[in-house]
């Protein structure tokens, strides 16, 4: 009777478990998507930058609209994850936190990192400030900077 019971209560159970894991893995192997396929294809590079796209967009929405807090809470994130070679993605980050600061000093200084990490940002920083300020939608960091529109405010005009 013990040998009954031990097959029907512990051995039965364990039997169809093991079935059914192991048909479980044959279908989801056999039907593998096409998205999977072609993303594990991709370089290292894109798979990277397509696991950032998320980060990236909960990122953009909180310049686009969180507080001044978010903001920079946001931008020490954003800063620890991207990879140090990134420097087009690190320059943007300078340039929004330089939007936010209120001192010129401060400004100047995050500025000068967006365009250590990226030259081309540099070149053009007045339309790429432009394109950061316009995606802002709430204070502070919606209007333009001092330190693109007029230089330092003891000197004036540049």
């Amino acid at each position: 009777m013990k040998a009954a019971q031990l097959l029907k209560w512990v051995l039965g159970p364990l039997a169809v478990a093991t079935l059914a894991g192991g048909l479980g893995r044959t279908l989801a192997g056999g039907r593998q998507s096409a998205l999977v396929r072609a993303t594990a294809a991709l370089p290292e590079a894109d798979r990277t930058a397509l696991e950032a796209a998320p980060d990236q967009a909960i990122a953009n929405l909180t310049w686009a609209g969180g507080s001044e807090a978010a903001v920079r809470t946001m931008f020490r994130s954003v800063l620890d994850r991207q990879p140090a070679l990134e420097g087009t993605r690190r320059a943007q980050v300078f340039v929004r936190f330089g939007i936010i600061d209120a001192s010129f000093d401060g400004q100047a200084a995050l500025f000068a990192q967006a365009c250590q990490a990226d030259a081309q940002t540099c070149d053009d920083l007045t339309t790429v400030t432009k394109r950061e300020v316009a995606a802002r939608l709430v204070p502070p960091g919606n209007v333009l900077p001092t330190y693109v529109t007029g230089g330092h405010p003891s000197i004036g005009s540049k």
